[in-house]
């Protein structure tokens, strides 16, 4: 079993926040852009975000500062991964993202399935 890395670490955080804002399809340059309009400071460029989601480079505090009040999450979760709770409460928005999208005939399959799940 391979141990992660803290830049993977914080790669999977970051997608499980942009997830979580309907933003995981988003290009790297979309990512950037929509970025520079938040931060005060130096812009990042597209091959910064695309370090950050593969795992390869942790921002500064400055920008996970800037990502977190963008992506509605607390710093020290993106950034540390402290705070189970916080994690949950993604993992939920994430599941709920996904289930408004579907149509009602999908929805009821989902409910059956998930119910196959529950113990009686």
């Amino acid at each position: 079993m391979k141990i992660l890395s803290e830049k993977e670490k914080f790669s999977a955080r970051l997608k499980l926040a942009l997830s979580a804002m309907a933003m995981h399809n988003l290009k790297t340059s979309e990512i950037a852009t929509k970025f520079n309009l938040r931060h005060p400071n130096e812009p990042v460029t597209q091959q910064a975000v695309h370090k950050w989601l593969n795992g390869l480079a942790i921002p500064s505090m400055d920008k996970i500062e800037t990502l977190s009040e963008w992506l509605l999450v607390k710093p020290e979760w993106l950034r540390y991964g402290v705070g189970d709770e916080t994690q949950k409460t993604m993992l939920d928005e994430v599941l709920l993202n996904m289930i408004v999208n579907l149509s009602e005939q999908q929805k009821s399959a989902l409910i059956t399935f998930i119910s196959s799940f529950q113990i009686k």
